[in-house]
């Protein structure tokens, strides 16, 4: 297959090849792509150049090696991929929480490390705030969570997301506003939760 031929395949047909001799092809176009957006996202996510640097390489391995998990029929490739990524990001960010320098005894152990790095209070405040949004994006359905991971993660503005998934932008700025709707709510329910519980 020739490189014109390959690059009028969608993103769909692309991993249907991860498994077969045009691999590497299928997955550079694929990197082509998105590269750039899962940078972005790292960026985002992490905060750290070489951070993000590092997400998009353990990203597109694991697309290679998780591609036989993409099912076409519950969602586009990018939300998967999307998914992908902020998986990978919260587990990169999870290891470098393990890293932080600890305190020296006697100081509290809510104070920053040494070298001016959240300390262990705040990096328990982010994960935390961090798996509820997970956990909110999650309760979204496909289409729904689809336009908030392309827009916050992927920086599309509506009229790209309508342009890269084909859906009417009426569409997309309706699934937009009922998902932040839904998502406001959903972290209401979390705070009520917590306050509950304390």
């Amino acid at each position: 297959m020739t490189s014109g031929q390959i690059d009028a395949l969608s993103d769909e047909q692309l991993m249907s090849r991860l498994d077969g001799p045009e691999v590497e092809a299928a997955l550079a176009h694929l990197y082509a792509r998105y590269g750039r957006t899962v940078f972005g996202v790292g960026l985002k996510m992490l905060g750290d150049r070489s951070m993000a640097e590092e997400l998009i390489q353990e990203v597109f391995l694991k697309v290679w090696r998780s591609s036989c998990t993409f099912d076409p029929s519950r969602g586009s490739f990018s939300t998967w991929l999307f998914r992908v990524t902020r998986s990978v990001a919260l587990d990169l960010h999870r290891k470098r929480a393990n890293r932080v320098n600890p305190v020296p005894e006697g100081d509290s152990h809510l104070a920053a490390t040494r070298d001016g790095s959240a300390g262990p209070q705040e990096i328990v405040d982010e994960s935390w705030s961090s798996w509820r949004v997970s956990r909110a994006l999650d309760a979204l359905d496909a289409p729904h969570r689809e336009v908030i991971e392309l827009a916050y993660f992927g920086g599309l503005t509506q009229r790209e997301i309508s342009l890269r998934t084909g859906v009417p932008l009426g569409t997309v700025k309706t699934r937009t506003a009922k998902a932040y709707r839904s998502l406001r709510e959903e972290l209401a329910l979390g705070d009520g939760w917590l306050v509950a519980t304390r």
